[in-house]
C-alpha cells in the first residue's frame, strides 16, 4: 500500500535534492524528504488509512528515494548522450509528419465539407 512505510530517516537525509533553488523561488519554502515523510506518515495515521492524496505522495517520495540510488549507480556516458539526443530528433520528425498529415486530413474534410454543401 505504501512505499515508503519501511524507510529510514537516515536514507530521507541522504536525498539530494535537485533544483532546490527553484522550488524554494516557487513555493517559498525548501523541499524537505524528512518532513514530507513525517506528513504521508501523519495524514495516513501510521500508514494504516488509504488515501489517495497521500498514495500519490508516497509515490512521488519513493520515487525521489530510487532515483537517487539508481543515479549513483549508474554515470551517464557520452554515447548515451548522443542516443538520447538523436531519439529526441527522431521524435520530432516523427511529429513533424504526423502534424502534416492531419493538416492534410483536414484540408481535406473540409474541401469534401464545403463540396457537399455547395452541391
Amino acid at each position: 500500500m505504501y512505499k515508503t512505510k519501511d524507510t529510514k530517516v537516515k536514507d530521507l537525509k541522504a536525498v539530494e535534492i535537485q533544483n532546490q533553488e527553484e522550488i524554494l523561488t516557487r513555493t517559498k519554502r525548501k523541499l524537505d524528504p524528512v518532513q514530507a515523510f513525517e506528513v504521508i506518515k501523519n495524514e495516513s495515521k501510521g500508514f494504516s488509512i488509504a488515501n489517495v492524496k497521500v498514495q500519490e505522495a508516497d509515490e512521488l517520495l519513493y520515487m525521489l528515494l530510487n532515483r537517487d540510488s539508481k543515479s549513483a549507480s549508474k554515470t551517464p556516458s557520452k554515447e548515451n548522450a548522443e542516443s538520447k539526443k538523436e531519439l529526441s530528433v527522431e521524435e520530432i520528425q516523427i511529429r513533424e509528419r504526423e502534424r502534416a498529415r492531419k493538416i492534410k486530413i483536414l484540408k481535406i474534410k473540409l474541401n469534401l465539407g464545403l463540396n457537399t454543401k455547395s452541391a
